[in-house]
């Protein structure tokens, strides 16, 4: 039994990295958003003889005017490459009963979705499954990021302090952002106590953007002389640019240890430690790039036909190779409970959530732009503006599904993940199925 749960390991770590990351744009997809809003708005030369300076490249943002955009991709992919997957706990779990002689399932249910119970499956017991999810995420901070709701503004380079400099160009991105995740996972009891494992994320993201550009003739007008010093190629006052690219591939696979070390009947205490690592192409929103580690400690119970379990940890991170993605460490909780509703059917219920320590938030400020008119009249105008602000970020999930046993050692479930808050990139539900064998 060893030699094949090794063999199968090998697989799952081996087998997905024939996937590779596809896409049909020559920036990752973790740059995708930078690179439109950031370098792919340009401007047309003023007319020959006008006597104003190139104006081509000089509302690319300099080193403040970066960061909304820049902050903005840096939350979005973070929190993308760390999403919440379904538990890779087996659904049978086994004690040796020494009256009968023989290996007994300890709980009636078949454990919880998106969350940890006590109990091991068992010395050498084994078990195999997956599960795959399906996420359109929609919102950022409760803001639609697929109808142009999200706004940046760049400012003119400082060229000599010319008037001229008070005009602005407005952006609007839209944007289209899926990722469907198949997890492979696998568990040996070595001993009754402890459980080793691996979980295998293939995955697959699918990301379009398109950014409208506007220029606010703040300084300038729209007719006379200085209306030419602002256009964009072909003369207009509004552009819109687009790009989009798909990614295939593994993602961060996770090592797993548990240690059931207080037992109870149907339950007790136990330590997990999973050890997530970078496997995944960080450029194209798979994986993190950097190693992390998660130490949880789980409490579950059963009475009768309820069985509660709550779970605290803490996730430390290293620093990501990819300057794109903030991974901070976080603070992650779960509880819930399980109902064997009949003996071949469980009910599920569970509370996710996770808290990115220190990773800072973007929230919508007012923004006072000042400018000066070619006669000499100044004024100003406000815009509203994603700007960083310190602190952490909160999220919660709520998690209801069932598991099914139609035959033998055989699970099927289905799940709905719920995001309770606006924080962060948001999906408004995102359906889970998956199946669990053991052996």
């Amino acid at each position: 039994m060893l030699s094949r749960v090794v063999c199968l390991i090998l697989v799952l770590l081996v087998v997905p990295r024939a996937l590779s990351a596809q896409t049909a744009t020559d920036t990752g997809l973790s740059k995708i958003l930078v690179h439109l809003i950031q370098g792919d708005i340009t401007l047309a030369q003023p007319p020959a003889g006008s006597g104003f300076p190139s104006h081509s490249a000089h509302f690319l943002p300099g080193e403040d005017q970066k960061l909304a955009p820049y902050l903005f991709n840096q939350s979005i992919v973070s929190q993308l490459s760390t999403f919440p997957l379904g538990s890779a706990a087996g659904g049978f779990s086994y004690t040796f009963d020494p009256a009968v002689g023989t290996y007994t399932r300890s709980t009636d249910s078949f454990g919880p979705s998106f969350a940890e119970r006590a109990v091991t499956i068992g010395r050498r017991r084994f078990n195999i499954g997956g599960n795959y999810q399906h996420a359109n995420f929609t919102t950022f901070e409760g803001e639609n990021i697929q109808n142009g709701d999200i706004k940046f503004y760049l400012t003119h380079q400082n060229v000599g302090g010319l008037f001229f400099e008070g005009d602005l160009v407005g952006t609007a991105l839209s944007m289209h952002l899926k990722s469907d995740t198949f997890a492979l996972f696998a568990n040996y009891g070595i001993t009754d106590d402890i459980d080793v494992g691996v979980a295998v994320p293939i995955e697959h993201v699918t990301l379009d953007a398109t950014v409208t550009a506007t220029i606010l003739r703040l300084a300038t007008l729209d007719t006379g002389p200085t209306s030419a010093i602002h256009t964009f190629p072909g003369g207009g006052s509004t552009e819109t640019i687009s790009d989009s690219g798909s990614a295939s591939g593994i993602g961060d696979v996770v090592i797993r240890g548990k240690y059931h070390f207080l037992k109870r009947a149907g339950g007790g205490l136990a330590a997990i430690l999973d050890i997530r690592t970078p496997t995944g192409d960080s450029d194209n929103l798979l994986g993190t790039g950097t190693t992390q580690a998660k130490i949880l400690f789980v409490g579950s119970n059963s009475y009768k036909a309820l069985s509660p379990h709550v779970n605290v940890g803490y996730t430390f991170s290293g620093e990501s190779s990819n300057p794109a993605i903030n991974a901070t460490d976080e603070f992650n909780y779960a509880g819930g409970t399980e109902f064997a509703a009949a003996p071949k059917l469980t009910v599920t219920a569970d509370l996710v959530g996770r808290q990115l320590r220190n990773s800072g938030r973007l929230v919508e400020q007012p923004r006072v732009f000042n400018f000066t008119t070619l006669a000499g009249v100044s004024g100003s105008r406000t815009f509203t503006e994603f700007a960083a602000e310190a602190g952490s970020l909160n999220q919660v999930f709520a998690s209801a599904g069932f598991k099914f046993n139609p035959a033998k050692t055989l699970l099927i479930s289905g799940n709905l993940l719920i995001p309770l808050t606006n924080a962060g990139i948001r999906a408004k539900v995102v359906p889970v199925i998956g199946f669990d064998y053991a052996f």
